[in-house]
């Protein structure tokens, strides 16, 4: 049952890759609710935009509380324009690193446009040179290398206590930045045989420091597994190949396993050059989803069928005896999903989420599961207490799209939902905001998850200013006890990552 290799293979990865198009400039105007979401981007496709931004003291409303200190940092595309050529899709725009700085009751900002190669050289071409996940440029190079595309502009993966920090793409190397002034370092080489391979966006870091993660070899249905040590060195590698691990995003971790949800989306080779990666996908309605659980010893794995489903991203798991517990976004039509973040056309008709929160029960020894569709609909972005990945956690951080905002073609979110054992609180933003992923920090002094914060930024389109909120984890709805305001807007990201002073 069990099929492994030591090596990844560049050869498969590379004949899932394909050539470009052209993308239709956006005319951004003041912001309007057709066009809220795309607003935040227009500053940063600007000819005379250096890409760095910085301000030192920003005011604060509220008192921040004292022992919160550390650096708060968040990746996203921004920049969709050069010249005449434009990026159509969200998910390719080049990458840019926030950080905003908390120390004794005073917040600074830091913002870069992060330097990569794929960035270097189209810079010096003025114009986008090749395609990516749904984007297609004019006149496109060939690609040779996942690192090739890469904009680094998904998530962050701090390590050494912050001494260390990498921005993630989804199918290519991490890249290494200085946590102190945002700058490149180059890519990271966990090992010569996994040099240039892809290193997903959504590592899980186990209580111990130990960082798991896996690279998707598009179309290849095989994933590329890593066990790193919190010094930074590859302790494992290995290659499983699966069913269903065509396009793969997110897993979790429990204490002796990884799981991973395997959604029947799959990568159609059609023998001709494909504008995108987006363009071979196809959705199977009629196929399940696949539960794949390995185990850390031995990478031996088990796998169980689940009722159809699509997903970005998972909560966190836990075992129980010989059972275990997740929670994932189940998405009704993922694909639709997916190509509905376009960047080059406004938005005209109400936007309509098809996320629902999902409970999953596994019982690996049996292969059954039982699945619960909880009550909590057009949802994303869970997120959880760092230290208690693997093991149970109270608390469970997600945004929601209120119906106020789902009356309007504004796509994103408004609403922050805090789960607290069998309690839910919820802070709507109000008229104008865009809410963005918000993330659990730990007290330094406290076990208690009670004791936390949550802190996420938010857009409020009608000025096209960023809000930093601080909200105490346990008090959701009484609002935040901080908020900081920054003097421009910053364009709305994927992921966020706290590392503390």
């Amino acid at each position: 049952m069990q099929q492994t290799s030591s090596l990844w293979n560049r050869r498969e990865w590379l004949t899932s890759l394909a050539a470009l198009g052209l993308g239709t400039a956006l005319g951004v105007r003041a912001a309007t609710p057709a066009n809220a979401w795309h607003s935040s981007y227009a500053s940063f496709d600007a000819p005379d935009f250096a890409g760095y931004l910085r301000t030192d003291r920003l005011p604060v409303q509220g008192k921040l509380p004292a022992a919160l200190r550390g650096t708060f940092y968040r990746n996203g595309p921004a920049r969709f324009g050069r010249g005449t050529s434009r990026l159509t899709h969200w998910f390719d725009g080049d990458g840019m690193l926030q950080a905003l700085r908390i120390n004794d009751g005073q917040v600074s900002h830091q913002g870069r446009i992060l330097s990569t190669p794929k960035t270097v050289q189209e810079a010096d071409a003025g114009r986008f040179l090749y395609g990516n996940f749904g984007s297609s440029p004019v006149n496109p190079l060939p690609v040779t290398a996942p690192d090739t595309i890469n904009p680094a502009n998904i998530n962050l993966l701090p390590m050494e206590q912050g001494r260390k920090l990498y921005a993630l793409w989804e199918a290519g190397s991490a890249l290494e930045v200085s946590p102190d002034t945002l700058q490149s370092y180059g890519y990271k080489v966990w090992s010569p045989d996994t040099a240039g391979a892809p290193f997903s966006a959504h590592p899980r870091v186990a209580p111990d420091g130990t960082v798991w993660n896996f690279g998707s070899l598009v179309g290849s249905g095989k994933l590329l597994i890593y066990q790193i040590a919190p010094n930074g060195q590859l302790q494992r590698q290995t290659v499983l190949s699966l069913p269903n691990a065509d396009i793969v995003h997110d897993f979790a971790i429990t204490e002796r396993h990884l799981v991973f949800l395997l959604q029947p989306l799959k990568f159609e080779r059609t023998g001709e050059p494909l504008p995108n990666l987006l363009a071979g996908m196809h959705w199977d309605a009629q196929a399940p989803m696949i539960a794949c659980v390995v185990a850390k010893a031995d990478w031996r794995f088990t796998m169980i069928e689940l009722p159809n489903s699509g997903l970005f991203h998972l909560g966190n798991a836990f075992e129980h005896g010989d059972q275990i517990h997740l929670s994932y976004v189940h998405h009704h039509d993922i694909l639709s999903t997916m190509k509905s973040f376009d960047v080059s056309t406004e938005a005209t008709q109400p936007v309509q989420l098809a996320s629902v929160w999902t409970d999953v029960e596994l019982q690996p020894a049996s292969r059954r599961a039982v699945v619960r569709r909880m009550p909590l609909t057009q949802v994303e972005f869970p997120r959880f207490d760092p230290r208690r990945t693997g093991r149970p956690q109270q608390i469970t951080i997600m945004l929601q799209r209120s119906q106020a905002l789902a009356a309007l073609p504004v796509m994103g979110f408004d609403s922050l939902v805090v789960l607290n054992g069998e309690r839910t609180e919820r802070h709507t933003y109000g008229e104008g905001w865009l809410v963005e992923e918000h993330l659990y920090v730990p007290h330094p002094y406290r076990t208690e998850e009670k004791a936390g914060w949550v802190l996420g930024t938010a857009y409020h389109w009608p000025s096209e200013k960023t809000t930093l909120s601080v909200f105490n984890a346990a008090q959701i709805s009484a609002g935040p006890v901080a908020q900081v305001h920054l003097p421009y807007g910053l364009p709305l990201g994927l992921h966020s990552q706290f590392v503390p002073s």
